[in-house]
């Protein structure tokens, strides 16, 4: 199969660590959406990456379900998201905070992009809150028995994760490591696994 997307895209790259993580072998197609925007409309067409293209031609779009059906192929044992119950909720609230986390973040950043005074001020602080709070949401998730840990690459870990390094790269402003320890400990202990040093982008 192959993933098309840029690491740089926090969306691309949870679903590249996911592959990793699950030893599902994959080829690499590093295509941004804004910058390549009509390759991007040739595999999807609201233009947007990651697409996973697999073995049959099939292309899913949105990493929500190209996660979906990683779960559903992947061993019980290597299962992203409990089956059930409290836990599986634990685990879905806390990787859409995580994308949430994404979205406002790159809202931020081409806000802040925009020519001469059209930049709102008090949408980048909006968006600057949005990002703050979805840390600290994620750092209770961290806490002992909490969704997210070192030790269990569920989906909930791999997205928040991968959100602490985007938050990085797109808030020069912003530290997670002291908004959310917990949460940054297990990001630097995972940092050099094979499923986040091998998609880190540049700035992360």
């Amino acid at each position: 199969m192959k993933l098309v997307g840029t690491y740089l895209s926090p969306f691309s790259r949870r679903v590249a660590a996911t592959l990793i993580s699950r030893g599902i072998s994959y080829t690499h197609e590093d295509v941004n959406g804004y910058l390549s925007p009509e390759k991007a409309r040739a595999l999807n067409p609201v233009g947007k990456v990651p697409v996973l293209i697999l073995d049959d031609g099939e292309a899913l779009i949105d990493s929500g379900a190209i996660l979906d059906h990683l779960n559903e192929v992947c061993r019980p044992e290597q299962a992203l998201i409990p089956p059930s119950g409290r836990t599986r909720r634990a685990v879905l609230r806390a990787s859409a905070i995580a994308t949430t986390i994404y979205e406002q973040s790159t809202a931020r950043y081409f806000e802040e992009r925009r020519p001469g005074d059209s930049v709102l001020p008090e949408l980048i602080e909006r968006y600057r809150q949005q990002t703050i709070g979805g840390l600290k949401a994620l750092e209770e998730a961290s806490r002992p028995a909490g969704p997210i840990a070192a030790g269990n690459l569920n989906l909930a870990t791999i997205s928040a994760v991968v959100a602490v390094d985007y938050v990085r790269i797109t808030h020069a402003d912003l530290d997670p490591a002291r908004l959310a320890p917990a949460l940054s400990s297990i990001a630097a202990d995972l940092a050099e696994k094979p499923p986040f040093a091998r998609t880190r982008p540049p700035g992360a």
